[in-house]
């Protein structure tokens, strides 16, 4: 399934030669999806477009995404290279951003199924995999965000996430996603550590890897950042993995358990972590949350989705934990 609308490619050329200053010989659109709008040029260049209709969230700010990205690989990270913002919609129509193409390998969004890493020779090699992602997530988490102007803090995600639902399902969201997120703010934890900067969708998917070395090229997707506890980031992770592990009986060979996670985590953090089950459930509310908006373009297209709005397995996932508390 791709964004309802996409800009024309031979249009869209003249705006880039014009801006790169070259001939561009090749334009190609990788797999499609409901967030910005991609186009790599000559597998050299890749360039993000907030999409023309209907997308997965209500606001791009490229120019916001750029700004995170470069703090982050000044704490160490590695992101895309040569990073430009352009904010004039003159050129292609839209502000956007520009990277250079990270070559590597991408695996599959269910992990557990990933030829990639089913192939690596030993669980060894998908432990490095496994950890040298964890040890990312975490430099993250310790990448200056001051100055930014992220939403910050629960209160401010909790608002947030309570809007976009709304404007996801234009004002009519399935019953248990509204009242799991009502759960989330009336037992939202009474403290929160200090701020760190935050990735958002944290998920292999959205990291090139490279293939010999198996450590990450380049940590993509900006769209969900912010500003808040790193419990914040690990939790999206690992409820993610959690529900994949519940529908298919099947983990990483290699990988490391929740415990490992949070014993990383905590070690490279000198705390401990602070009301996880919260943030767990939290996450899967959140995740439920774009996965509804996703099944509401769907039927707009008159698709199908995977699930049906208000039967994705986050969302059980999510009314199943607070139900047993």
């Amino acid at each position: 399934m791709t964004l309802a609308i996409e800009r024309d490619l031979d249009q869209l050329r003249s705006g880039i030669e014009r801006w790169l200053g070259r001939t561009v010989h090749h334009l190609e659109r990788p797999a499609p999806g409901w967030s910005c709008e991609t186009v790599i040029v000559d597998d050299e260049v890749v360039i993000r477009l907030p999409p023309l209709g209907d997308g997965a969230f209500p606001d791009y700010d490229l120019g916001l995404q750029a700004a995170v990205q470069q703090r982050v690989a000044a704490a160490g990270v590695p992101v895309a290279t040569d990073l430009r913002y352009e904010p004039d919609p003159d050129v292609l129509g839209a502000p956007f951003l520009s990277m250079g193409f990270a070559h590597g390998v991408i695996p599959s969004d269910f992990t557990a199924g990933d030829p990639w890493l089913r192939d690596l020779p030993d669980d060894e090699a998908r432990r490095t995999v496994w950890q040298t992602f964890v040890d990312a997530v975490l430099t993250i988490g310790e990448a200056d965000c001051d100055g930014l102007g992220l939403r910050t803090g629960l209160r401010a995600e909790l608002v947030w996430w309570d809007r976009y639902i709304g404007w996801a399902t234009d004002g009519a969201p399935p019953p248990d996603l509204a009242s799991a997120l009502a759960w989330c703010a009336a037992n939202q934890p009474a403290t929160e550590p200090p701020a760190a900067l935050l990735w958002g969708d944290v998920r292999l998917g959205n990291v090139v890897f490279d293939p010999d070395a198996r450590t990450p090229v380049a940590v993509l997707d900006w769209d969900m950042t912010s500003a808040g506890p790193t419990e914040m980031d690990l939790a999206w992770f690992l409820a993610l993995e959690g529900v994949q592990a519940d529908l298919s009986g099947i983990t990483v060979p290699g990988f490391g358990a929740e415990q490992d996670v949070i014993t990383r985590a905590e070690a490279r953090a000198g705390r401990p972590l602070r009301d996880l089950d919260w943030h767990v459930t939290f996450a899967l509310v959140r995740a439920a949350a774009v996965a509804t908006r996703l099944a509401v373009l769907f039927e707009r297209a008159g698709q199908r989705s995977m699930f049906r709005i208000g039967q994705d397995p986050t969302l059980a996932a999510a009314v199943a934990r607070i139900d047993a508390r």
